[in-house]
């Protein structure tokens, strides 16, 4: 039998993602969701999943967009001058590829972000990250270290070999696809879980109810991470572009909360069928 997580990214982004977020999950599919602990929805979000403790909660870390949690002279080299996030993974990994970003300051904002969820009272199912920054494999063996140490369970580990509509999508799903396979070792050393399978690069922003359908039929045995971003589009979450910059994503979260709340999604999860649960159901 397979094991189906449907993963939404961005809670704690804000209060209409937050909704949207909690609307797919009490009346839709979804399973999971990752919390950005350095954005301004993070207290919505914990008082949110307290309320919902049927869905599996991890952390989003993030790298990449708005302020971080750290203050900014010990993270300095992952800052721009205006003291925020470079907006940019590409940029990020330029920097650390060249020895102008350090490693080090990146476990300090990782420590401060799932400290902070910690000290919530949370128990995170897993760890993620914002534009899969955590699979760049210098950035992977910290976190994956990181998730250890702290008694985080899990981790997203890309395996997304599919063809998009849109190049660029297909050709980042190869590229996080081979540097995760890269990082074996690092989650053995961890003991965290990982899924057989990954989706939602080649479809990201466009996921349908008829996509759904599809990939939880095709999962087979094992385990697989479908990820969508749902959420209730409101002027709040464009307000919120000066602090994160912009998100390709914003425009397309209700078609994805749609696609995740169709009753025909729900129902691929018949007994004797597919089993829909966290990264905390893979330790059972």
């Amino acid at each position: 039998m397979s094991r189906i997580i449907i993963n939404a990214d961005d809670f704690g982004l804000c209060a209409c993602v937050n909704e949207g977020i909690i609307e797919a999950h009490r009346n839709g599919a979804l399973s999971s969701a990752t919390l950005m602990a350095n954005m301004p929805g993070f207290d919505q979000a914990v008082a949110l999943s307290r309320e919902n403790p049927r869905l599996g909660v991890g952390i989003h870390l993030n790298l990449v967009r708005g302020l971080p949690l750290s203050p900014a002279a010990r993270v300095s080299t992952l800052l721009g001058p205006d003291g925020r996030f470079l907006g940019s993974p590409v940029k990020l990994m330029r920097r650390l590829a060249a020895g102008r970003a350090s490693l080090a300051e990146v476990e300090v904002e990782l420590r401060a972000q799932i400290e902070k969820t910690l000290a919530a009272g949370l128990r995170p199912s897993h760890v993620d990250s914002e534009k899969h920054m955590h699979a760049y494999p210098p950035v992977f063996r910290t976190a994956a270290r990181l998730a250890g140490e702290y008694g985080i369970g899990g981790i997203r580990f890309i395996r997304e070999f599919r063809l998009s509509r849109h190049a660029a999508q297909s050709a980042k799903a190869v590229l996080l696809t081979l540097w995760s396979a890269r990082a074996r070792a690092a989650v053995r050393e961890a003991g965290l879980v990982i899924t057989d399978r990954f989706y939602g690069i080649c479809n990201s922003g466009r996921m349908t109810a008829a996509d759904l359908r599809r990939l939880i039929g095709r999962s087979g045995r094992g385990s697989a991470e479908i990820m969508i971003h749902p959420g209730f589009v409101r002027p709040e979450l464009f307000a919120l572009e000066a602090l994160t910059g912009p998100y390709f994503i914003n425009r397309f979260r209700e078609g994805e909360l749609r696609a995740v709340t169709d009753p025909s999604v729900r129902a691929q999860f018949v007994p004797g069928g597919p089993e829909l649960t966290s990264y905390h159901g893979l330790r059972q």
